[in-house]
């Protein structure tokens, strides 16, 4: 698996520099070769991604490409990878015995439990605590403030410690949402696309003109 930080591309600030999205203004020309440097980076691999639409659909990949809109790939093929589009919003890697699985879960998504129903369909019926998970970086409960009405969704749905006050964890929602579907392995890399500027995409952070980290998975 692989989670991009925006180092190592070739777009000029705001979008500075490894930006893998054309739907943010950036130069396509460069878009297109940071696209290159990361295919290279993932052994040259070509790539099986999603429109993200923040719900909870699952898309079924055997092919690179456009797999169609939903928030999660799943895949038993090998030779391409799973990718997903991120600023802020939460990529979850997802292993399994002979499967691979990644998730986009912006607060919608983790609310109606997108990574928990991937875990299900991706370990299969008395399988799923053979998945193990692996929470990338995303903006977390030191920077993200939302209304209190939707921080108190997500303690009523989640726990008292997904949110204190106003700033939500949406890591840790995710980790209980796995947890209840029988997910066993939760590692969480602990890194804040807020704190850290120098080294993530924040839409939160840094307005609609920032550029999009890319988070992948592969079937070896």
């Amino acid at each position: 698996m692989w989670f991009f930080t925006r180092k190592g591309g070739v777009s000029k600030p705001p979008y500075d520099s490894l930006n893998i999205s054309t739907l943010v203004g950036d130069d396509k020309d460069a878009v297109v070769e940071n696209r290159r440097r990361i295919q290279v980076a993932m052994e040259n691999r070509s790539s099986a991604w999603v429109r993200q639409v923040a719900g909870d659909r699952i898309v079924r990949v055997r092919e690179a490409g456009l797999a169609g809109e939903g928030d999660a790939l799943i895949t038993e093929g090998e030779g391409y990878s799973l990718v997903v589009a991120v600023a802020d919003c939460v990529p979850v890697a997802l292993v399994g015995e002979g499967a691979v699985g990644m998730v986009h879960s912006g607060w919608r998504g983790t609310l109606i439990g997108i990574s928990g129903k991937a875990a299900r369909v991706l370990g299969g019926p008395g399988r799923v605590s053979a998945v193990r998970a692996y929470i990338g970086p995303c903006i977390r409960s030191c920077c993200y403030e939302v209304s209190k009405e939707l921080a108190d969704n997500f303690a009523e749905r989640f726990g008292a410690h997904v949110a204190s006050g106003r700033y939500l964890s949406l890591p840790d929602a995710i980790r209980v949402d796995l947890e209840e579907a029988g997910v066993t392995k939760v590692h969480d890399l602990g890194l804040c696309t807020g704190c850290r500027p120098d080294l993530f995409y924040s839409h939160r952070k840094q307005g609609p003109k920032t550029g999009r980290n890319l988070a992948a998975v592969a079937l070896r």
